[in-house]
């Protein structure tokens, strides 16, 4: 099953009976293609409905073992849909999808999204969901065999907005050694620990994008992802849901395994992930309406004690590397803070 574009319609053989929808549809503020998945799961009561996304871009090599790992997992009693957008890639990913769909038959739906930006394939996945539950993670991870079961588990509780999880490395090379603590996250290595905790007040942990799951019904309330947001979708979700009291809660139970590449294991690509950090922090308190930090007296005195780290501590070791990835961080909120403000 394929849809091209950013129609959020599965395909061309449903349209007469969306037309037919449209206008029962509409009135109680449910959009036809949704109406249609809710109807699909009706036949079967018994089924628990969850919609996976995972967008991908030039990844033909990933995106395969990724949709196997979902399609091997233990989908007892449940109504698995993967939902697979391709961002407009230039490899052989077309290729690769059409092959995945024809193995896997209509549980698998491709679609693409021409417009750049991570935000943008989330957006259209999200568009095309039908099942109240919907789950995420990425063409470079590999999800447990209880991944779906423990989504079934903790979303059954009608009380519980959203959940997520672990990522577990899966090192190709050795860990390199300069790599300071507490920047796991930049590789996506996350473990907040073996109990299952709420997040919130005394817990700092947050949603990840990569391993999470979602009521349908957040989006509805929240919106798109914003534009602006370039790879810091979760940042601004999490923030969104702290702020209008959902509830949601780390679960050990959901675990990915997360593939370390080689090519980000390198200090210019977590200098990046700096200058990307401290720019969509920015364009995340600009949209929550936050007082910038670098208004307030504790920034300062941080950065400035990351400088004295920078300058005292011997050249190349984890102590140095971090105090400059948080002044980088810095460079990159000012420069977009006073580039907003410009214009």
């Amino acid at each position: 099953m394929r849809c091209t574009g950013n129609v959020s319609v599965s395909c061309g053989e449903t349209l007469p009976l969306l037309i037919i929808l449209q206008p029962l549809a509409y009135p109680s503020g449910i959009a036809p293609n949704r109406l249609l998945g809710l109807l699909i799961y009706e036949q079967d009561m018994a089924l628990f409905p969850i919609d996976v996304i995972i967008r991908t871009y030039n990844r033909s090599s990933m995106i395969g073992d990724a949709a196997a790992s979902v399609i091997a997992a233990d989908r007892t009693g449940i109504a698995l849909r993967l939902l697979i957008v391709d961002n407009n890639s230039a490899d052989d990913t077309p290729q690769v999808l059409a092959q995945i769909a024809r193995k896997h038959g209509e549980q698998i739906i491709t679609i693409t999204e021409k417009k750049p930006g991570g935000q943008m394939a989330l957006n259209a996945g999200i568009a095309a969901s039908h099942a109240p539950v919907l789950a995420f993670f990425d063409d470079d991870e590999r999800v447990r065999a209880d991944w779906l079961q423990t989504i079934r588990h903790e979303m059954a509780d009608p009380a519980t907005d959203f959940i997520a999880g672990p990522y577990k490395p899966i090192w190709t090379i050795p860990e390199p050694e300069w790599i300071p603590e507490g920047f796991g996250g930049v590789l996506g290595i996350i473990d907040n620990g073996p109990e299952r905790r709420k997040f919130g007040s005394g817990f700092s942990g947050m949603l990840t994008q990569g391993n999470c799951a979602v009521r349908r019904t957040i989006f509805d309330e929240a919106g798109p992802y914003p534009a602006e947001l370039e790879t810091a979708e979760d940042r601004w979700l999490f923030e969104w849901l702290m702020a209008h009291g959902k509830t949601g809660y780390y679960c050990p139970d959901l675990e990915i395994g997360h593939l370390m590449q080689a090519d980000r294991l390198k200090r210019d690509y977590f200098r990046s992930w700096a200058r990307r950090e401290g720019r969509d922090t920015a364009v995340c308190d600009r949209l929550a309406q936050r007082t910038a930090p670098i208004k307030k007296g504790w920034y300062w005195r941080q950065r400035f004690g990351d400088l004295a780290s920078l300058i005292r501590k011997p050249a190349g070791t984890p102590e140095a590397f971090a105090a400059e990835l948080n002044l980088r961080q810095m460079k990159s909120y000012i420069a977009a803070t006073i580039f907003r403000a410009g214009n």
